[in-house]
């Protein structure tokens, strides 16, 4: 088992990793698993909960960043692929497909 942090280290960590994103300002810290309440500074509407642990290790908890994170990687990864494969063109309607027939 790990060793146990402080309130002091914590805050360190967090504001380390996330800067000033987070609001801690109405945590109380009994330990590295027991969950905490936060704050996002950009979506501030709703208190989230979370063990500091979890909160070091994943994107930070608030679920409405995670989705923009999610839209900004698809998007991206949409652009890379149209680079790669260009949209099909639709068939112009002066050039009819041809087609074979398998009788013939």
């Amino acid at each position: 088992m790990g060793n146990p942090i402080s309130r002091e280290q914590f805050l360190e960590r967090a504001r380390s990793r996330f800067g000033e994103k987070y609001d801690y300002s109405r945590i109380i810290y009994k330990s590295y698993k027991t969950p905490v309440k936060i704050r996002c500074r950009i979506h501030p509407v709703k208190e989230i909960s979370i063990t500091p642990e979890k909160h070091l290790q994943t994107t930070g908890g608030c679920k409405f960043c995670l989705r923009e994170m999610r839209i900004q990687m698809l998007e991206r990864e949409l652009q890379r692929h149209s680079a790669v494969h260009p949209p099909l063109q639709p068939a112009s309607a002066e050039a009819p497909l041809e087609v074979k027939d398998p009788g013939r």
